[in-house]
């Protein structure tokens, strides 16, 4: 049994729940993560998504990346027993240190997320203390 779990997990969803609980399964995507000079860049790769399906938020340290969306059928024109739908989804949190907020920017083209997160000048980051 447990040979077959790590072979093919959805099958074993499939004979135990139906076809529903195994299609809404997502599986990874792509994601890079990189620095230039003053920025951090993510990649991630999610073909087939809407850009308006996409919500991108950055607070405090933490960039949040959740998508979701529902393939539906085309063909409305057959008398339909029965019809399923997949949803995809996507969610990914990355901790960032030293990320100037107000300047991040993000654009999705060709099936991939790019979020550029400009760091912070590093007169910025130093924490005066007043002595009193």
């Amino acid at each position: 049994m447990r040979n077959e779990v790590t072979k093919r997990p959805s099958t074993l969803f499939e004979s135990l729940f139906g076809d529903d609980i195994a299609n809404n399964v997502t599986y990874g995507t792509g994601i890079d993560i990189y620095k230039e000079d003053d920025k951090y860049i993510v990649d991630l790769e999610i073909p087939g998504f809407q850009k308006e399906d996409i919500d991108v938020q950055f607070n405090g340290d933490v960039l949040t990346i959740q998508a979701s969306h529902t393939v539906k059928s085309e063909d409305e024109t057959k008398d339909y027993f029965y019809k399923s739908r997949r949803t995809d989804r996507v969610h990914r949190q990355i901790r960032f240190a030293d990320v100037d907020e107000s300047k991040v920017d993000g654009s999705y083209e060709n099936g991939v997320l790019k979020v550029i997160l400009p760091k912070k000048n590093k007169e910025d980051i130093v924490n005066r203390i007043t002595i009193k």
